[in-house]
């Protein structure tokens, strides 16, 4: 039996104030030290990994550090990719010439003019290129905001991968995309192979939560009447990622499990850099939340590797 495909990506960036909003000086990146670490453990383990870096890593010392390490020690199972932060990532247009602050909707990229989308990511892409002597090709757009230009810009980019697509999330609230029309399958858009990061519905019934990730169409049904919201909420419906950031063993191995059921041949695994260090993101506030995090992030791996295949995907191409 052919094993399901597993990437690890890390949302490779700057610390900031999650809730402060989004200000071009927010550069600070201390916790390379930290993410090292857990990443040889990680890499110990067979993973690969996904580092995709935003313009405050790859310009900071300590980001630098951490490409050299692993180009020098674990260059076969690591692939830098590009996370784009517009607020952050040179050039900066005339719209932020009278304050450092952007509107939240401009810090998904794909809501910018696509010439401004495009230079910045341009940017972001020669400068990875400069530290790691290859131009990346896969990308994920920062807040997961890919917009009506995106995947255009990716293929003159030279892109062939996106893994910007979340799963039955909308993020329309905040001027973001809607993507709850979209599950765990791969396709492909103006030539760029879209692999969705792995998110879904978990229940205490496998074959409900199979059903409602097969089809979006299948939890709107639900929850359009009374009858259809009692029984999510009695079967203990909930939608997970595939990530230790707020989910422990239990919840991902239910996940794992019914995205294979359904199907799904390649699963990505997520989390962000600076959840490596203590205060680096609001899911380490306080020690214990570290050793929480890092010990889902050890169950999960240990158990999940031994079923999949390591993947990058610089490798599909």
């Amino acid at each position: 039996m052919k094993k399901v495909k597993l990437s690890i990506v890390i949302h490779t960036e700057e610390e900031f104030d999650w809730a402060g909003g989004f200000n071009r000086h927010n550069t600070s990146v201390t916790h390379g030290k930290e993410l090292t670490e857990m990443c040889v453990d990680m890499l110990k383990l067979g993973c690969c990994i996904t580092f995709a870096m935003d313009w405050s890593f790859v310009t900071s010392e300590q980001g630098q550090n951490v490409i050299r390490f692993m180009q020098e020690n674990y260059t076969e199972q690591v692939e830098f990719a590009a996370h784009l932060h517009p607020w952050v990532n040179p050039p900066f247009d005339e719209q932020y010439s009278d304050t450092d602050n952007i509107d939240e909707k401009l810090s998904y990229p794909g809501n910018l003019p696509a010439e401004l989308e495009k230079a910045k990511l341009a940017m972001l892409t020669d400068k990875i290129a400069e530290l790691t002597g290859r131009s990346p090709t896969t990308y994920l757009a920062g807040r997961y905001g890919v917009g009506e230009n995106t995947y255009k810009i990716l293929s003159e980019l030279g892109y062939k991968v996106d893994v910007s697509i979340s799963p039955f999330a909308d993020f329309r609230h905040q001027d973001g995309p809607d993507f709850s029309n979209k599950n765990n399958a791969s396709f492909t858009q103006n030539g760029i192979k879209c692999i969705p990061h792995s998110s879904g519905y978990i229940s205490h019934i496998g074959v409900l939560a199979d059903w409602l990730n097969r089809d979006t169409a299948n939890l709107h049904n639900l929850n359009n009447n009374v009858v259809g919201k009692v029984i999510l909420k009695l079967l203990g419906v909930e939608r997970v990622r595939l990530s230790p950031e707020g989910f422990d063993e239990a919840q991902m191995k239910k996940l794992v499990a019914s995205l294979t059921r359904t199907g799904v041949e390649h699963l990505i695994y997520s989390f962000h850099s600076s959840t490596s260090k203590l205060g680096g993101s609001p899911y380490v506030e306080t020690k214990e939340s570290v050793q929480q995090m890092y010990k889902n992030n050890s169950d999960i791996l240990t158990t999940i590797t031994s079923v999949t295949t390591p993947s990058l995907f610089a490798d599909l191409l």
